[in-house]
């Protein structure tokens, strides 16, 4: 009787899901969804009005022009290249200025940006920087010197960050027995990584990619570590060695990530993945390219920083104190603070967020084994206290120049080691589609919200009218257009996401469920009253309760979700 109705259950799945609930259709709609959400945030960002974006621009249009590191300025440390660019790309420090760092300020006050092709010479502080993203980024630049190439190079950037947030849903879609990962994937990207991933900035792509190698990550680590998928091994390897080249601290991240993933899959799993040939084989590229990155930033100084910080006082744990007491706008950051962090967000952005991984996270620590727990523990602690030592060791030679994107490619695994475990403990079982319904709604308020006070900071500042369609920057398309936009693509991403989770896996998807009984304390041939084994199929009765766990089967190999 069990298995008709499970047999029932996934004849609606399949009839109900095979359109758009395949992992290919998921990875394309992903994509686009994406690509068009960052887009929008494109064209809603005054040109050079993010964090370093006129260094990022220099950077890449120098690059793609033959110049691979610049020439280094006499007496002005590393940290400072001499190129030569057209000028309307040279133009970003003083384009911005009357409103950078004043968000009272409408960005209309800048006027219209030069055109001029001429070429002149400039200076970049991030010329030795990891040369992969501005390779790609840059390559617009080669066919238009213009204010229109700024924005090609903000959407192909935009694109290879969209690539990445697709193939991470693809992994979830394709090889993991359950899809309520996805709500962590939503949770993950925050409207922080939507604007970094949406202007010229190789912190986007840190971050999307280290979101990539989290999930699909997670899937192999807790599911598919017994026989792992060449797919997802390519998957992971693929992200591990985008983010080995993103910029100079990535090593350090990868190395953090793959050392959390290995804790979780525990030895078992790590001798099963050691034998698996596709895992050999794909370890052959990825030494090389760490070797190369890590030479890169030695030979190139790529860690030689400008000193614009503030420089500390003092020594010791006093400073180990005041570094840690900015953690709380960190957090923030790490939500969204956009412009030249200048920006906050609304207050509903940031109690929406830190709800949901509040959620996941209690839930997680109450429910998962004690491994699992204590991986979730350490990568918390990475957040928190890595950030306090790289300043602590920079602070009177740079001063205190940490931003909470550089610690981002960590914090994205907090809510997806989180809700991984919760779905792995069995916790929300029963509840996980009005779970995720929840979330879902209230993150994509969370974001809309975010992004209209954005947009409104940039056409009337921060102190102007509530009502910014008709502010004295306009961008492209106009700020209706934009809103409307924006609203549409993230009701549709939460939608999407949601209608995932209620579909669940397809019968094409590797490993057909079971429903079987939990074995009564005792042994096999006693129940919790005493009396004759239960017959074949039925449930047990513990303490006057039934009980039953879901398993999973494959190739007579029995996976048991419940992480005791």
């Amino acid at each position: 009787m069990r298995e008709s109705v499970a047999g029932s259950d996934e004849m609606e799945r399949n009839q109900t899901g095979g359109l758009l609930a395949r992992p290919w259709r998921v990875f394309v709609i992903v994509l686009v969804l994406a690509f068009l959400n960052m887009a929008v945030w494109s064209l809603a960002t005054p040109l050079f009005a993010s964090p370093d974006e006129p260094a990022q621009v220099a950077r890449a249009v120098a690059l793609v022009h033959g110049q691979l590191v610049g020439r280094t300025v006499k007496n002005a440390g590393n940290a400072i290249t001499d190129i030569t660019i057209p000028k309307v790309y040279a133009a970003g420090p003083t384009y911005g200025g009357c409103f950078t760092f004043k968000d009272t300020v409408p960005a209309s006050c800048a006027g219209h940006l030069t055109q001029s092709k001429r070429e002149v010479r400039t200076y970049t502080y991030v010329g030795r920087y990891p040369p992969l993203y501005y390779a790609i980024v840059g390559l617009p630049s080669l066919f238009t010197a213009s204010s229109n190439g700024i924005y090609a190079m903000r959407l192909t950037s935009a694109l290879l960050n969209a690539v990445f947030l697709a193939l991470a849903a693809f992994s979830i879609a394709a090889w993991s027995r359950s899809r309520f990962l996805l709500v962590g994937l939503l949770v993950a990207v925050t409207p922080m990584t939507y604007f970094l991933g949406s202007v010229v900035n190789p912190s986007g792509l840190e971050i999307t990619s280290a979101t990539c190698l989290w999930c699909a990550g997670l899937v192999l680590a807790l599911e598919r570590s017994d026989k792992p998928p060449p797919g997802l091994v390519v998957v992971v390897i693929v992200s591990a060695i985008a983010l080995l080249l993103s910029r100079a601290l990535s090593p350090l991240w990868v190395l953090g990530i793959l050392l959390l993933l290995a804790l979780l899959t525990g030895w078992r799993g790590l001798r099963a993945l050691a034998r698996a040939r596709c895992v050999r084989w794909a370890v052959v590229p990825l030494v090389p390219v760490a070797a190369f990155a890590v030479g890169w930033i030695v030979v190139a100084h790529a860690l030689d920083l400008l000193p614009v910080g503030i420089k500390a006082k003092g020594s010791g744990t006093p400073l180990a104190a005041s570094i840690l007491g900015d953690t709380a706008s960190w957090v923030q950051q790490m939500i969204g603070v956009f412009g030249w962090l200048d920006t906050l967000s609304p207050l509903l952005t940031y109690l929406f967020w830190y709800a949901a991984i509040g959620l996941f996270v209690l839930l997680a620590l109450s429910c998962a084994r004690r491994r699992h727990a204590g991986a979730l523990v350490l990568l918390i602690l990475a957040v928190v206290f890595v950030p306090v030592a790289i300043s602590y060791g920079q602070a009177h030679r740079l001063g205190i120049i940490w931003q909470a994107r550089y610690i981002m490619p960590m914090a994205v695994g907090v809510p997806l080691v989180a809700v991984a475990l919760v779905e792995r403990s069995l916790a929300l079982r029963g509840v996980r589609v009005r779970v995720a319904t929840m979330v879902c709604a209230l993150l994509a308020v969370a974001a809309f919200a975010a992004f209209a006070e954005a947009l409104r900071r940039n056409a009337t500042g921060v102190k102007g009218p509530i009502n910014y369609l008709q502010g004295s920057w306009q961008p492209p398309f106009g700020a209706s257009a934009l809103t409307i936009a924006a609203l549409v693509l993230l009701a549709l991403m939460a939608l999407f996401v949601r209608y995932l989770v209620a579909v669940g896996p397809l019968s094409d998807d590797p490993g057909p469920r079971h429903e079987v009984d939990l074995v009564a304390p005792g042994g096999p041939d006693a129940t919790s009253e005493g009396g004759p084994p239960p017959e074949a199929g039925k449930h047990v009765r513990s303490d006057g309760e039934r009980r039953s766990v879901s398993v999973w089967v494959q190739r007579d190999t029995w996976n048991s979700d419940l992480g005791l």
